[in-house]
């Protein structure tokens, strides 16, 4: 899925980088059991997790001027998530 994003985007990484790290992160928390397979929503990650540092966003100071780089980033994660993939891919390999 290609995502079309305008604004400030972190130096170091991209929107479809962002995205695809938080999916593998979050399968490997469906893995370990942290996630339930039945998870189906950005928003439901929140009742098993602090959702917000997928995709490495707490790994570096957090910039105002890039929150709408990470609402693009959970808005197409959440998407994933409403398409079933925390159940249809539970028994994937993960990339960590």
């Amino acid at each position: 899925m290609q995502v079309q994003f305008y604004g400030v985007i972190p130096t170091w990484t991209t929107l479809e980088q962002a995205i695809e790290r938080s999916k593998s992160e979050i399968l490997r928390d469906v893995v370990e059991g942290t996630v339930p397979t039945t998870c189906a929503s950005y928003s439901e990650l929140h009742d098993y997790v602090d959702a917000n540092g997928y995709g490495g966003a707490f790994e570096h100071d957090f910039n105002n001027e890039e929150t709408d780089f990470w609402n693009a980033m959970q808005d197409a994660v959440d998407a994933w998530l409403k398409a079933g993939a925390a159940a249809a891919h539970a028994d994937s390999e993960v990339v960590a």
